[in-house]
């Protein structure tokens, strides 16, 4: 059987395109698609931040942080002590030898001492004691009166030569007779004195006894006693 073949006519001439300015253009529409999808996605993440941003303004959110403590380091283990070292060996001092003990010294013989034979004192002869003080004249008693009588009127006197007129007894004219009350040594110390009979006026007692504090007064005589002896006197006094 015969096979015949038909051609229905010219056949169109066939574009081929270069692989790689495909390959451009496909990229191009995939990065223009992309940016417009991008573009898009903005306008609404804008629109809804102005909606929701002042609701969630209102309700601050807290956060809660719990800071945990770091676990404790681990104990370093401590060395073990160092193991002591043995004991030295004790030294062995030998100890030193004593010096030899010195020679004894030879004890000296004690040299004989002269004999001095003492010299013969000559006698003296003791002097004769001291004849014993003569004997007192006896004292009578009036002896005795009649000489302390002389003897305070050598003290009123020897008072009344010392007396001292006050300032103050002058200016007012006083007057008066203080009757003082003395007791003498018979060294002629005077032991007290104190007023036996005021005058009425102070300042004249007062200077009446500042005169017999300020009066040396003799000892006493031989036919005076031997005894401390009190008198009685009269200190007059006159200002003005």
């Amino acid at each position: 059987m015969a096979v015949s073949a038909q051609y229905p006519g010219p056949v169109p001439p066939v574009r081929t395109e270069h692989p790689a300015l495909a390959q451009q253009g496909r990229f191009g529409w995939a990065l223009a698609s992309a940016l417009l999808v991008q573009a898009v996605l903005l306008l609404v993440f804008l629109h809804f931040a102005n909606e929701v941003g002042p609701v969630l303004a209102k309700h601050k959110s807290v956060m809660k942080i719990h800071v945990i403590a770091p676990p404790p380091p681990k104990p370093i283990p401590k060395p073990p002590p160092p193991k002591p070292l043995p004991p030295p060996p004790p030294k062995v001092v030998t100890p030193p030898k004593p010096p030899p003990p010195p020679p004894p010294k030879p004890i000296p013989r004690p040299k004989p001492r002269p004999i001095v034979h003492p010299k013969p004192v000559p006698h003296v002869a003791a002097p004769p004691p001291p004849p014993p003080p003569p004997p007192q004249p006896q004292i009578s008693a009036a002896q005795q009166a009649d000489a302390t009588e002389l003897y305070a009127a050598r003290v009123h006197a020897a008072v009344q030569d010392d007396l001292h007129v006050p300032e103050q007894v002058a200016m007012m004219h006083l007057r008066g007779i203080t009757t003082l009350a003395i007791t003498i040594a018979p060294s002629g110390a005077l032991l007290g004195v104190s007023v036996a009979r005021s005058s009425g006026a102070p300042p004249i007692d007062q200077a009446a006894l500042a005169a017999v504090r300020a009066t040396r007064f003799p000892p006493f005589t031989a036919k005076m006693p031997h005894h401390a002896v009190t008198f009685d006197l009269q200190v007059k006094l006159r200002g003005g």
